[in-house]
């Protein structure tokens, strides 16, 4: 669980640092965004089913 925090945290201020320092856009923010949720439903999903 400590593990999903971390991760969508992480790529979320990841893409906000650089899409406010314009190096990304915020399509690029948003896909992050889903991607990283996707990520963290996959991980809970494979914790769910280790038990």
């Amino acid at each position: 669980m400590r593990q999903n925090i971390v991760l969508s945290l992480g790529i979320n201020m990841l893409f906000l640092l650089t899409t406010l320092l314009g190096i990304t856009g915020l399509m690029g923010a948003v896909l992050s965004d889903v991607g990283g949720t996707i990520l963290v439903t996959l991980n809970a999903m494979r914790l769910l089913s280790s038990r």
